[in-house]
């Protein structure tokens, strides 16, 4: 069994969680935020960027991959190639189990 689609989709849940801690702080909404959000699913869908296919993860609803590549790159450069770095790195590492 391969363990790599376990680590991608709980770093991503926790980076998600903590997002929302940006996005809504203080009880006030942060509209930059959601217009960051917004412009990111726009172009991650015209050109349909998946986040779980670039490492070859199978969906059965391919939007819920977009919608995540939304929110991930929403986040900044800085946030994707630090995720998209570590979670490289693990990949290529042997399986230890």
């Amino acid at each position: 069994m391969e363990f790599f689609p376990f680590i991608a989709i709980a770093i991503l849940v926790e980076g998600l969680i903590s997002y929302g801690e940006t996005l809504y702080k203080n009880h006030i909404i942060k509209w930059q935020v959601i217009i960051a959000i917004i412009l990111s699913f726009i172009f991650c869908y015209d050109t349909n960027l998946n986040f779980f296919s670039s490492f070859g993860l199978i969906e059965k609803w391919p939007i819920l991959g977009t919608i995540a590549t939304a929110l991930i790159l929403s986040r900044g450069s800085n946030y994707f190639f630090e995720l998209y770095s570590q979670l490289s790195s693990w990949r290529q590492k042997p399986e230890e189990f």
